[in-house]
């Protein structure tokens, strides 16, 4: 999958020193730190929720439940990438995102993350908040991705 739409919420990053191992390939764990700073971003400027409201005063947690990558082509110190969030499923305490990275025009890793959303305060489970939800529902409605 290479092609997004133009107008698809988007952002960049460059991949640094301290990113990479030794050969100069950037080290598998950090791309889920890029993933993670993609969907803040993303919440911020696509959504129009401030992110760290829902966690700070809303109280409400967005965390992982499942997280897995898929690697098409390695990434080296000093490239840069798109990355594109997509809305791939929506449940009622859940939600999957995928972060497609972008090298070159072409997909180069893919993300797929699971967040429940939880009380804070009681660190139970909780059904994803209405304006959270039919931010989703309306993302996801106009960017549908063909992930193959």
């Amino acid at each position: 999958m290479d092609d997004f739409p133009d107008d698809m919420w988007s952002t960049r990053t460059k991949f640094r020193h301290g990113q990479c191992d030794p050969a100069g390939i950037v080290y598998t764990p950090n791309f889920f730190d890029v993933f993670n700073r993609a969907i803040e971003e993303w919440f911020d400027d696509a959504l129009q929720i401030p992110y760290q409201d829902v966690i700070g005063r809303r109280r409400i947690g967005l965390g992982y439940v499942a997280a897995s990558a898929t690697f098409f082509t390695p990434f080296m110190m000093g490239d840069e990438a798109e990355a594109f969030v997509a809305v791939d499923k929506i449940g009622t305490k859940s939600y999957t995102l995928s972060v497609h990275l972008v090298k070159d025009q072409r997909e180069a890793v893919r993300g797929t993350l699971t967040t429940v959303t939880t009380n804070l305060d009681a660190h139970q489970s909780t059904e994803i908040p209405d304006d959270i939800l039919e931010a989703l529902l309306t993302y996801a409605e106009a960017y549908k991705l063909d992930k193959d």
